[in-house]
């Protein structure tokens, strides 16, 4: 593996060599961290057998190294530019293939069976997420901006805890495994990031409508300092123009919680009330 300034100078060259430039509109920052690479190949526990896909691939740091150990990789990326630098500089490897697309436009059976390891642009970090977690995916291993990570991890009853770490948490086991640096990326991002995986899990309830379930965890979320009982009452307000019926509010200990205290299956419980 490259050392860090072996990896600064070839960014810096393949960028030069291209004429390219890094777009912050674009989330584009190019890995120059040979740790970051390490941790990214040990905790994906990567094998010769493994089908890998690597979103946003950049200028191919990555990629190299992923295709060095599995079976196969494959490269996402939707700037053409970068695209022509990854079919030229990869070309001598045989088991990368190059997507060029937005991959929040591809179907998500990409993702069947594969191992997701990636340092995705921020900009996409949570619909990129959900489509992920919501495939047959075997794990994810994803570098986010440190605050949307936090999140992702927060527990019920944290200032953190939102509608982004229930959604997390119903389809998938996340874990918070390392901070990483602004300082491993070039050019570097104005925050720090952090090292997330994910791994399929069993949903705590079955959901007949996970959209509207969810949109109910929204709407609370709207309110979340407020007490359970004050919240939804805002919320059948939002109902009532839809003529539901009002149900019955019992005043016990949920009903005195706030709304950021509320675990998942407490939400399944006040969500089922307005299902009766």
């Amino acid at each position: 593996m490259k050392t860090r300034n072996q990896l600064i100078s070839e960014i810096k060259n393949l960028l030069k060599t291209y004429n390219l430039r890094a777009f912050k509109r674009y989330s584009q920052n190019f890995m120059i961290e040979p740790n970051l690479i390490r941790w990214q190949l040990d905790y994906s526990n990567l094998s010769k057998t493994d089908i890998v896909v690597e979103i946003g691939a950049g200028l191919g740091t990555l990629t190299k190294e992923l295709a060095e150990n599995a079976k196969k990789v494959i490269a996402v990326e939707s700037d053409p530019k970068l695209v022509e630098v990854l079919r030229n500089e990869l070309s001598g490897l045989n088991n990368v293939e190059v997507i060029p697309e937005d991959v929040l436009k591809l179907d998500s059976k990409i993702f069947e069976g594969t191992k997701i390891v990636s340092n995705p642009p921020y900009k996409i970090s949570s619909p990129l997420t959900f489509k992920i977690i919501e495939a047959s995916y075997i794990l994810a291993l994803m570098s986010y901006q440190k605050e949307f990570a936090v999140r992702m991890v927060a527990e019920p009853g944290s200032k953190e805890c939102g509608r982004l770490s229930l959604g997390v948490k119903y389809y998938a086991k996340v874990e918070y495994l390392k901070p990483i640096s602004r300082g491993f990326f070039y050019p570097a991002p104005k925050v720090d990031s952090a090292l997330i995986r994910l791994i399929p899990g069993t949903p705590p309830f079955e959901l007949t409508n996970k959209k509207d379930f969810f949109e109910f965890v929204r709407h609370l979320f709207s309110f979340r300092n407020k007490i359970v009982k004050h919240a939804l009452s805002l919320y059948l307000k939002h109902r009532e123009s839809k003529s539901i019926e009002t149900p019955d509010l019992t005043n016990d200990s949920l009903m005195q919680k706030r709304v950021f205290q509320l675990s998942l299956e407490q939400f399944y419980e006040l969500y089922q009330i307005f299902q009766q």
